[in-house]
């Protein structure tokens, strides 16, 4: 039964083997263009960088944190009072003012100041902590006071983990405030310095195939624009010698015209 398969299958695969060596053969007569690669091109993928979601390019923070004077007293001391009511006492000591100040203070009183500096130019009463623009501007400094630490600190594993939290809780409040008033998101974005970037649908990845036909599709559009530039420069080199055979051209056909009595 295999023996009799066999002899059925072996003339069909001798005859399609003859017919793709006569259409090759065909083909080298015809002088058919094939395909191959270009040796000349020099097309090169560089794989991109990868930046970390925790880069402020990234999470959109355009300004770092700001500084803060250390001449001025802690939060706890101007909570209900102006500052200068404090520093201009003069019942109290040169030595406590200094002590109760920032520059004796650790980092997390001087961070709160300064989001409490910044709420004061956001917020929308004197007591208004739970609003879409108060949680983003506190969220906000937030995460600029880490990113600046998991940069000095980068063996920092929780503090990468919260700051990764905090920019993703911060953008989703922002697409929320951007759907519910967009005037106010736009007012927001100026405010803090900050860059709202929106997830693309779909989200395409990057890979080596796709960014290879993207290359290859600049490379050729250059040469094609190229050779018809060169192509627009041979043109209007000739456009004097054409100028000149239409002339030489149409004086003929007058006279012709002329002399057969077509024109007076």
């Amino acid at each position: 039964m295999y023996h009799r398969l066999l002899q059925t299958v072996k003339p069909m695969t001798v005859e399609l083997f003859s017919l793709d060596s006569r259409c090759s053969s065909l083909y080298k007569i015809l002088g058919t263009q094939t395909r191959s690669y270009n040796e000349g091109a020099t097309i090169e993928w560089v794989p991109p960088p990868k930046v970390s979601c925790l880069d402020p390019s990234k999470s959109g923070d355009r300004s770092p944190l700001p500084e803060v004077d250390l001449s001025r007293p802690q939060y706890k001391f101007s909570r209900f009072k102006p500052a200068v009511q404090f520093t201009d006492r003069e019942d109290i000591p040169a030595e406590i003012r200094k002590i109760a100040s920032l520059e004796f203070s650790p980092k997390n009183k001087q961070v709160q100041v300064i989001k409490h500096d910044v709420l004061s130019k956001i917020r929308r009463h004197e007591f208004d902590c739970s609003s879409l623009e108060a949680k983003i501007a506190s969220l906000t400094i937030d995460i600029r006071n880490q990113q600046r630490h998991v940069k000095e600190c980068k063996k920092d594993v929780i503090s990468r983990v919260v700051c990764k939290e905090n920019i993703e809780k911060r953008h989703s409040l922002l697409k929320h405030l951007r759907r519910k008033d967009y005037k106010r998101f736009e007012w927001l974005l100026e405010k803090l310095d900050i860059v709202y970037h929106t997830q693309p649908n779909p989200i395409v990845p990057v890979t080596r195939k796709g960014a290879l036909t993207k290359l290859t599709t600049f490379y050729c559009d250059k040469i094609r624009n190229e050779r018809l530039e060169a192509y627009k420069l041979e043109l209007e080199k000739e456009k004097a010698v054409f100028a000149k055979e239409k002339a030489e051209l149409g004086k003929w056909i007058e006279e012709e015209e002329r002399e057969l009595g077509l024109r007076s």
